[in-house]
């Protein structure tokens, strides 16, 4: 269920501005039919004509396909078909989501997704991400153990090799943080304010620069944090600007005064 909700929630994002607090559907609704309720609703504002429901064939290839990263075989296709239940459907969605293989596909997509071009990518890395799709890790946790993890903690040390392989490359560590976990591409405001989205500015770009500019990598391949670093920038306009800690809301963080 857990990657039912996340379905869910991108569902939500996707149509966030039609739909408002009064519109939301019971809490207790099944999270296929709330799915289903706004895909409809947004298909018939828009006029589109939805294609037509899978036949049973079709519809087991592709669902194994997208949900275990397989064609089924002869027998999962055939038993499948021969069924007359009338929730067929999403038992095969269940069945294969406790599937191995489920936990093995979704661990490859979220290697490629995470690490897709990067060299640090290691086994200890892969059986990180495996262990935590197995044990349903939410991904808002994952995001701590990749960025703030401890190198003390041996269960979630390997998820540091996100944040290691980056870390010499400062705009690339801002660029792919921000496109990967927040899901926008503030690179542009690295030159200059935006042109079309005023919500990302300059300001924006370096606050979250900031947060990554004191963290080094070591001789033993650790990481550690400087105990001072600014980030100074220059405006379209030459005003030289030192850069607070920024999240992409706006929200600043004050650093504490600390006395040597």
């Amino acid at each position: 269920m857990a990657q039912l909700r996340c379905v869910l929630f991108v569902t939500l994002s996707l149509l966030a501005s039609r739909v408002v607090a009064g519109e939301l559907l019971a809490p207790e609704m099944p999270v296929e039919q709330v799915i289903d309720h706004y895909v409809k609703q947004r298909l018939t504002e828009k006029q589109i004509q939805p294609a037509p429901l899978a036949d049973d064939c079709t519809l087991v290839r592709r669902t194994t396909l997208d949900v275990a990263g397989r064609i089924p075989t002869v027998a999962e296709v055939q038993s499948y078909a021969n069924s007359t239940e009338g929730d067929k459907r999403a038992k095969l969605v269940e069945r294969l989501l406790a599937s191995p293989d489920f936990a093995l596909h979704f661990r490859n997509e979220l290697d490629t997704l995470l690490m897709g071009g990067q060299k640090g990518s290691n086994n200890e890395w892969r059986e990180y991400l495996l262990k935590s799709v197995r044990n349903g890790r939410s991904w808002d946790q994952m995001f701590r153990d990749m960025l703030i993890g401890s190198e003390d903690d041996a269960e979630i040390k390997p998820a540091l090799t996100f944040l290691k392989s980056r870390v010499r490359e400062l705009d690339e560590l801002t660029n792919e943080t921000t496109t990967i976990f927040f899901g926008v591409n503030v690179s542009c405001a690295k030159c200059h304010d935006h042109p079309l989205v005023s919500d990302w500015k300059q300001d924006h770009y370096f606050g979250m620069t900031s947060f990554f500019q004191r963290t080094y990598q070591t001789k033993k391949n650790g990481l550690a944090e400087k105990f001072s670093g600014e980030v100074k920038f220059k405006t379209v306009k030459g005003e030289d600007k030192v850069a607070k800690f920024m999240f992409l809301t706006g929200a600043t963080i004050d650093e504490p005064v600390v006395e040597v």
